[in-house]
């Protein structure tokens, strides 16, 4: 199945205080579907795919004046909440819950196979990421008592489970919330957030994924909806991890933590974001977080962030990113929603 959808406008132009200097223009668009996005892959300016329930595969190619929707058979009607696009017709997309696989699509979402599946009946995959065209991971909650992060080196034809990772903590997972449990740095360190064990923790590799350790972070946890949701790699060797409570998605205790060692040391922000955060992304000499109650922007200031709400009229946004030239960002959220960000 197939459809396309035009654009509806709302547009509002806003300084973003402490982020760039930039005027950024905000579009409300028609994505032409009602369920929740979290799956969000933006490859250019005018590129984007995402990942919604129900197997339902969006794609734009004129940066959001019309979306195509599409449905992924292979999916079987499950919640695709992990995506990434590689150009205009190659891309990725991993089930939420069972049967959990990995799709491929090269004709842009007109078509789709399965590149892996779970044959244990248990897998919950959170993320899906890549360091360049060929080398990628996907990470899930633990199976069997293990943790299990696949690892591609041929750009999704193929997966391999990774071995001897560290132990999970009572009760450990990720949250599949906007698509970003894991943050890739181009030296070959990836990172992965936890949450909903005693402690929240940071899965840190720096060898493309061979070897990992695990390292406490600073974040809300002690219960099944804590932890780290999003971690954003940014210039200079910054490690950012937003998250907090879901269930109490107004306390703003918690809810943030910068690194510069991979997680070895952390420093809060001061103040914290506006309460639970979902998603995180660098965004020029500042940092933009989403969450249920909102949108927050992040200053630099020494060695740690400084947040204040944006002010923006978007309602339960899930996620952010933005495209390679830093031009042009999405947010997705609750009921279909879509917002751009255009430069001005």
């Amino acid at each position: 199945m197939k459809r396309q959808s035009r654009f509806g406008l709302a547009t509002v132009a806003l300084a973003l205080t402490g982020c760039s200097a930039e005027t950024w223009q905000v579009e409300r668009q028609d994505s032409g579907v009602t369920t929740s996005l979290r799956g969000l892959s933006v490859v250019s300016d005018q590129v984007v795919w995402i990942g919604a329930p129900e197997g339902g595969v969006l794609r734009t190619l004129d940066g959001g004046l019309s979306w195509q929707v599409t449905t992924a058979g292979p999916a079987e009607g499950a919640d695709l909440r992990s995506a990434h696009g590689f150009d205009d017709s190659h891309a990725l997309f991993i089930t939420a819950g069972q049967p959990a696989r990995i799709l491929e699509t090269r004709d842009g979402g007109a078509s789709f196979t399965i590149a892996w599946e779970d044959g244990s009946g248990s897998a919950f995959f959170d993320s899906l990421a890549f360091w360049d065209d060929r080398q990628g991971l996907a990470f899930s909650d633990p199976v069997d008592g293990q943790f299990l992060i696949l690892r591609t080196r041929d750009g999704g034809a193929s997966w391999e489970q990774v071995e001897g990772l560290p132990e999970p903590l009572d009760g450990e997972a990720g949250f599949a919330a906007s698509n970003t449990s894991i943050a890739l740095a181009p030296d070959g360190c990836a990172y992965i957030g936890t949450g909903g064990g005693a402690i929240a923790r940071v899965l840190a590799s720096c060898d493309f994924g061979e070897s990992w350790v695990a390292r406490p972070a600073p974040l809300a946890a002690g219960s099944g909806g804590a932890g780290i949701f999003a971690l954003a790699a940014g210039p200079d060797g910054l490690l950012a991890a937003v998250g907090g409570d879901y269930q109490d998605p107004e306390r703003r205790d918690g809810t943030f933590a910068l690194t510069r060692d991979g997680g070895a040391s952390w420093v809060w922000g001061d103040p914290q974001p506006n309460g639970y955060r979902s998603d995180i992304s660098p965004l020029g000499d500042g940092w933009m977080s989403v969450g249920t109650n909102g949108v927050d922007l992040g200053r630099v200031s020494g060695d740690t962030i400084s947040w204040e709400a944006s002010g923006w009229e978007i309602a339960a946004p899930n996620a952010v990113a933005f495209s390679p030239s830093g031009e042009t960002g999405w947010i997705i959220g609750a009921n279909g929603g879509i917002w751009r960000l255009t430069a001005q």
